[in-house]
């Protein structure tokens, strides 16, 4: 592994963010009657107000969108994400306060999928012979099926209205109370988990029912292993290759998922912070957030893309 790699993750982050917020920019231009200004000063600009004349300034209104795009650029890389038009608050402060949440959701969602995905694919593989492995294959595929905004819907009906065992929406910060927040994330995260611990489970059946067939396996058997020893230690790391190919896209639609159950539970954090955007025409917390997502994504698969570096011994030799 050398610097290329790193230069390679580096260029993917300037080229996709600048791309994307080029998009984002434009798009709210073009949707909007009158372009960005009316939604700053919707009553046109008048010309001898200094008010009116400093907005027209401060956002470079009266230049190409393009070339405010630019300054908006050149300001983004040293750090000044600009700020909000509803209450004036840096773009920068609102991501930062709510992002926290967002991760930990994901994260809570994609470890919980891969602590049952995993095992459940494996016993789907060893037993895919008898009734029991084909049953697991049942519930795995109709979870996979079912959006995350459904599923977030039927969890709260039956665990939260009809059982009471937690609340239905809301979040605690883990600083303010650790019982409070496991308690608000359960929910949310076992309804990003499930569709995706369908997709973990049948990548991983379907990659360890070609490593069982490897000699290297059978030679394994042959030396008088203990199963569970040769499935964990011999069978379950080449067939997790797959698996680590497949999470980059897992990812990226968790991170949609993510959004949706947010407000489906009420979370006040990145999901809610998009919808409001988007309907305020709040321009510069649309591109902050699209930068964030973009670094988020790129961060990820670029772990990923380390991980199967180390995992993979034909890619170091690449």
């Amino acid at each position: 592994m050398n610097m290329t790699f790193f230069r390679g993750m580096i260029l993917r982050f300037v080229s996709t963010s600048v791309l994307s917020t080029m998009l984002v920019f434009v798009a709210i231009e073009l949707s909007i009657p009158g372009g960005y200004q009316a939604v700053l000063l919707p009553n046109g600009v008048n010309r001898e107000s200094p008010r009116d004349m400093a907005i027209v300034d401060q956002f470079y209104l009266d230049d190409h969108v393009l070339v405010r795009w630019l300054h908006w650029v050149a300001d983004a890389f040293h750090g000044d994400l600009g700020r909000s038009n509803k209450g004036g608050a840096e773009v920068v402060e609102i991501i930062a306060h709510r992002l926290p949440i967002t991760l930990e959701l994901a994260a809570a969602g994609l470890i919980l999928a891969l602590v049952v995905g995993i095992p459940l694919g494996v016993f789907a593989a060893v037993h895919q012979r008898r009734w029991s492995g084909q049953l697991v294959s049942v519930p795995l595929g109709l979870a996979q099926s079912i959006p995350a905004f459904m599923s977030a819907t039927l969890l709260i009906w039956v665990f939260a209205l009809e059982l009471g065992w937690v609340r239905a929406s809301g979040w605690t910060r883990i600083s303010s109370s650790l019982s409070g927040n496991l308690g608000g994330l359960v929910l949310p995260a076992v309804a990003l988990a499930l569709a995706e611990v369908g997709v973990i489970a049948r990548v991983v059946r379907s990659d360890m029912l070609g490593v069982l067939r490897e000699d290297f396996v059978v030679a394994a058997r042959g030396k008088g292993l203990s199963s569970s020893y040769v499935l964990f230690r011999h069978a379950l790391r080449p067939a997790s290759l797959g698996l680590l190919a497949v999470l980059s896209v897992s990812i990226s639609s968790m991170i949609a998922g993510t959004f949706v159950v947010e407000i489906v539970f009420g979370i006040g954090a990145l999901g809610r912070e998009l919808i409001d955007a988007s309907q305020d025409r709040d321009l510069y917390v649309l591109l902050g957030l699209t930068m964030y997502i973009v670094g988020f994504y790129i961060v990820v698969t670029a772990i990923i893309d380390l991980v199967m570096y180390w995992a993979d011994p034909r890619i170091r030799r690449g």
